[in-house]
């Protein structure tokens, strides 16, 4: 029995055998991938408290009732990213790049091969989509409400939609000031905002003090230890180059990386493993990826150039995924169908003029459920 590679279920057999395109700031924050059969899905948010078991009187045995640590729920859904393309007659009939010119390959040959690569062009789009909405969730800090966070904008067609994660103040991405408050560097720093002269190229900087400051922050509102830092390319340049660092050898070590307790290959194009300092406990990668913005057409870095993201491999981060809907069946068999996944691949044919169209779907969202894992803090004006 012949096989319909373009049925919806064979084409998502072939998307789940696909290795997915590398993406650093997800593969750091996203701890798994969660689906709903519904369109919509749950966002929690959860922040850890520190309680100390109560002392009771042995003679009574008598336990003393505690509250359970709650959560905030609300029920949003996701936004749908669905490109999609087209395969002629006229792309069937042509040579494909980097086939032999003698090759006497069939048109469903073509079609066959022109499948795999479209489904994996397609995913590699929605995947740089996912990537981006990290990036959004962990660098784009805002107040909504007078409540600070981090946002995710999703713009397109018709589309106008917001997500807003809130975030504790001290842990938010500020611009460096003057003299701002308790910022990094002071004896009883209570907010993550550097002033001009700490910032990172300014001999005054002390940097490795300023990190472990951060992750005692972090530690303190959440319980969770920072193990990681993603930086921006000019925070990155400034680091290597800091005068505060200057004649101190070693003082940014690769150890772990030369142990291989780090590996390059795991890591992805566009990640540098700089270091860690002694005594931090975290990590320093620079990234250097970028996508195109549709709004304004121009190339963007998807960490911004001047910012670093402190954050924990053990936070509850997770990607959602709201269900997709299909149809299936031709003319009066036609029938609707919501499908959960990752990648919901689609495909039918025009008859005037006469293209079969691909598509692959998604609902994806990131959901920080302990946001205040995260510390964003710009360290260059």
């Amino acid at each position: 029995m012949s096989i319909d590679l373009f049925n919806p279920r064979s084409m998502m057999q072939a998307l789940l055998q696909m290795k997915p395109p590398r993406t650093f700031l997800r593969s750091k924050m996203i701890r798994r991938d969660e689906f709903s059969d519904r369109e919509q899905i749950d966002v929690d948010t959860k922040t850890g408290v520190r309680r100390l078991a109560p002392f009771v009187n042995p003679a009574t045995g008598v336990g003393k009732a505690m509250d359970r640590i709650g959560f905030s729920t609300q029920t949003v859904t996701p936004p749908m990213v669905s490109p999609k393309r087209s395969l002629t007659i006229t792309d069937v009939q042509k040579r494909l790049p980097g086939e032999n010119i003698y090759a006497q390959q069939t048109a469903d040959e073509r079609a066959a091969i022109l499948l795999g690569q479209d489904l994996a062009e397609l995913d590699e789009d929605i995947s740089r989509v996912e990537e981006w909405m990290c990036a959004q969730a962990a660098f784009n800090t805002t107040t909504v409400a007078g409540t600070k966070g981090t946002l995710i904008e999703c713009k397109g067609d018709d589309v106008d939609e917001t997500f807003f994660f809130p975030r504790d103040p001290s842990l938010v991405d500020l611009a460096p000031t003057a003299s701002p408050s308790g910022g990094l560097g002071s004896s009883t720093p209570v907010s993550t905002q550097l002033a001009n002269t700490r910032r990172w190229d300014q001999s005054g900087a002390d940097i490795p003090v300023q990190i472990r400051q951060i992750r005692r922050q972090v530690a303190k509102i959440t319980g969770m230890a920072l193990d990681y830092a993603i930086i921006g390319s000019d925070a990155a340049d400034a680091l290597l180059t800091a005068p505060s660092l200057s004649g101190l050898s070693g003082l940014l070590n690769t150890r772990r990386l030369d142990l291989g307790l780090i590996k390059p290959e795991d890591m992805g194009e566009g990640v540098t493993y700089l270091g860690t300092f002694n005594g931090t406990g975290i990590d320093l990668f620079a990234y250097d990826e970028f996508y195109i913005d549709p709004a304004d057409g121009v190339e963007k870095p998807i960490v911004p150039t001047k910012s670093v993201l402190f954050g924990s491999s053990r936070s509850y981060t997770v990607m959602r995924y709201g269900a997709v809907g299909i149809t299936s069946g031709i003319d009066q068999q036609a029938q609707l169908a919501l499908v959960a996944g990752r990648r919901v691949p689609d495909s039918w044919i025009v008859k005037e003029p006469a293209v079969r169209m691909l598509k692959v779907s998604a609902r994806p969202l990131v959901v920080p459920v302990q946001n205040n894992a995260y510390a964003t803090i710009q360290v260059l004006s």
